[in-house]
């Protein structure tokens, strides 16, 4: 099966290209440029550059969040756009899933942190046991420091921009166990693989099922509601 794949939860947006789980092409860029002026012409570029056309692609695969709003509504809506033109499959990964596959091989307790500015960070917890991956809540966001103050497990990996963001108050905590991964912020790669295990289940949704994944209620919403 031939994927094109899509994270657009940050300014560092991923495209992908795959067939299986064989890498055909990516275009990783970290921009202050929004996704809707660099989404489509990576897309045109590798499709392109592979020889091939979107009618080709089998599968479409997207972060749908928690991350960036904006981010996240103009790669949900261009790729829904595209399965929906096509008559195509999709496959939704959060990107806590994401940034947990730059890990594969750890086990234990493992809690992505992605930045979600104003001071907080959205959060969840999972542990993996052999290759089985357990979640244990559905995400929250919250001050790095009452996540850290909750969490009294021993061994932990933390990953994710907001990890590294707030590493100093983690390596605060005197918990020798706790460990932070240094990464990239490209989540593309890791994002084919688990949307290519999932075609391979035909563990997909139509597109009209595309729904993002948000944990907290973005500012137009909040003001809404305060009217």
């Amino acid at each position: 099966m031939k994927l094109l794949c899509v994270d657009s939860s940050s300014s560092a947006g991923s495209i992908v290209l795959s067939e299986d789980s064989r890498i055909l092409g990516e275009v990783n860029l970290d921009s202050a440029r929004t996704h809707t002026a660099r989404l489509l012409v990576g897309i045109q570029y590798l499709l392109t550059h592979a020889e091939l056309n979107l009618s080709d692609i089998d599968v479409f695969g997207v972060t749908h969040g928690p991350g960036s709003f904006t981010g996240l509504r103009i790669g949900l809506t261009t790729m829904k756009g595209l399965a929906e033109t096509f008559i195509k499959p999709t496959v939704a990964v959060t990107t806590f899933e994401a940034w947990l596959g730059k890990c594969p091989e750890w086990q234990g307790i493992l809690v992505p942190l992605i930045d979600a500015r104003r001071g907080e960070v959205y959060a969840s917890v999972f542990k993996r046991i052999g290759t089985g991956l357990e979640r244990r809540d559905h995400g929250f966001v919250d001050s790095p420091e009452t996540i850290l103050s909750n969490l009294d497990e021993e061994e932990v990996l933390f990953l994710g921009d907001g990890a590294l963001k707030y590493q100093e108050a983690i390596c605060s905590r005197n918990r020798p166990k706790w460990k932070i991964v240094e990464a990239d912020r490209f989540l593309g790669r890791s994002l084919a693989k688990i949307v290519s295990s999932r075609a391979n289940q035909r563990l997909w949704i139509p597109a009209m099922e595309l729904q993002a994944y948000y944990v907290r209620q973005s500012d137009a919403e909040i003001k809404w509601k305060g009217r």
